[in-house]
């Protein structure tokens, strides 16, 4: 063994000895691990606590957000309904002996009553125009022509007759 490996095995023993010195200074209990491993499951018991906390809230606001949406989606219904029936509502009066109102009434229903007074059938060359509905009165003593000419009055509306028929078509557009 050479000279300088002696010294700097003695220099290692030395520095080994002063950290046992060091070390015996700081004396940790027996249980200090155990308690620290301990505390540390604690922590995080109390962490999931707070997180299944958090979790199970989370869970309530959703729901009662859903209730809510749900009741607002029904009132909206409810009331489109109740307002769709309210616009809907369908009135034929009959003023006097010759006098017929109509309010609010199908465009075909109209048509059709008062083509069936006269003995003529109804036809659609667009079957949206069914839909449309009108206020209108119509006098029974005067004539079918009288009655299409007012019909004809109403914009996008065009009424003919042809044959025994009445012919109810959209209007074209005059430039």
């Amino acid at each position: 063994m050479k000279a300088n490996d002696h010294h700097e095995d003695k220099a290692l023993r030395r520095v080994l000895a002063e950290q046992e010195k060091e070390a015996a200074k700081i004396q940790l209990p027996e249980d200090f691990a155990d308690r620290v491993m301990k505390r540390i499951q604690e922590e995080q018991h109390t962490a999931d606590k707070r997180s299944i906390r958090i979790v199970r809230l989370r869970k309530i606001a959703a729901s009662i957000a859903i209730a809510l949406c749900v009741s607002g989606l029904a009132y909206a219904a409810w009331e489109y309904v109740a307002m769709s029936a309210k616009n809907r509502a369908v009135e034929v009066a009959e003023n006097t002996d010759s006098i017929v109102t109509f309010k609010n009434v199908r465009l075909d229903e109209i048509v059709t009553r008062v083509g069936e007074k006269y003995h003529y059938g109804v036809k659609f060359s667009d079957e949206v125009l069914r839909e449309w509905r009108f206020q209108i009165s119509w006098d029974s003593t005067k004539s079918l022509s009288e009655f299409v000419e007012l019909l004809n009055e109403f914009d996008g509306l065009s009424v003919t007759e042809m044959d025994d028929t009445l012919l109810v078509s959209p209007q074209l557009l005059k430039e």
